[in-house]
C-alpha cells in the first residue's frame, strides 16, 4: 500500500504497522471491536493498541466516568482472545488529561521508528480535528485513518490547510452502538447481550458498573 504525507520517507524501514485507537472505554463495547477489526484487516495491519484515557480532555472528568482501573480491565478482558488486538496503559501510567499527540510521542518512544503508528479516528473526531492539541505535531508522528460509513469518504467540508486532510480513509461498519446507551440500558436494567463482550458483560454485572445514581 502507496503511503503519503510525511511518512512516505519512513516506508523502506517500518517492520510494523501498529493501529491506535484511543477513547473512554466505558465500557468497551462491540462497536469499537468492529471498528479495530476493519482498520486491521483492511490496512492489514500488525496489531491494534486499544488506549483507555486516563482523563479524557473533552470530558468533565469525575462526571459519569468510570475508574480507570474498572475501564482498564474491561478492555483487557475484550482484546485478550482476540489475535493483534492489545491493550496499551500508557496513558494510564502518564496520568492526567489523555491527549492524543502526548499518546503518540509515547508510543513513538516506546516502539521506535521501525513502526509506523495509524491514530483510528470517526468522521466526527477528524472535522473537530483542529481543535486537537498539536494537531500539526501529531500528524507529524503518525498516519490518521479516518472510519466512516460504509459508501462515505472523508467529510467533504474539511477546508484547505486541514491537519487531517491526507488521512487514510477505511470504510466502517454499520453498527448503532454507543457507550452512553449502554450505561443508560445498564441503569434501566434493560439487557446489552450483544452490545458488549460476554465477558465485559459479566464483569459489569460483577462490579455493579453504571447502576448507581449519576452513572448514566
Amino acid at each position: 500500500m502507496e503511503l503519503t504525507g510525511a511518512n512516505s520517507s519512513r516506508v523502506g524501514r517500518i517492520r510494523s504497522r501498529i493501529g491506535v485507537l484511543g477513547g473512554t472505554f466505558d465500557p468497551v463495547h462491540n462497536g469499537h471491536l468492529a471498528i479495530a477489526t476493519a482498520v486491521f484487516n483492511v490496512l492489514e495491519l500488525t496489531s491494534v493498541l486499544f488506549v483507555p484515557a486516563a482523563r479524557p480532555w473533552m470530558k468533565t472528568f469525575g462526571v459519569g466516568v468510570s475508574s480507570i482501573d474498572h475501564r482498564i480491565a474491561m478492555v483487557k478482558l475484550a482484546t485478550e482472545d482476540r489475535e493483534g488486538f492489545e491493550l496499551s496503559t500508557v496513558d494510564a501510567e502518564r496520568g492526567g488529561p489523555s491527549y492524543s499527540v502526548d499518546t503518540i510521542t509515547d508510543l513513538r518512544a516506546e516502539y521506535g521508528r521501525a513502526s509506523e503508528l495509524l491514530l483510528i479516528l470517526g468522521a466526527d473526531a477528524l472535522e473537530e480535528f483542529p481543535r486537537w492539541r498539536e494537531p500539526e505535531r501529531l500528524v507529524s508522528m503518525c498516519t490518521m485513518v479516518c472510519v466512516g460509513r460504509p459508501g462515505s469518504g472523508l467529510p467533504e467540508e474539511l477546508p484547505a490547510g486541514h491537519p487531517g486532510r491526507d488521512a487514510q480513509f477505511v470504510s466502517g461498519p454499520m453498527l448503532s452502538i454507543n457507550a452512553t446507551d449502554i450505561r443508560a440500558r445498564v441503569a434501566s436494567g434493560v439487557s446489552i447481550q450483544g452490545l458488549v463482550g460476554a465477558s465485559v458483560n459479566a464483569y459489569i454485572e460483577r462490579h455493579g458498573l453504571y447502576k448507581a445514581e449519576g452513572s448514566v
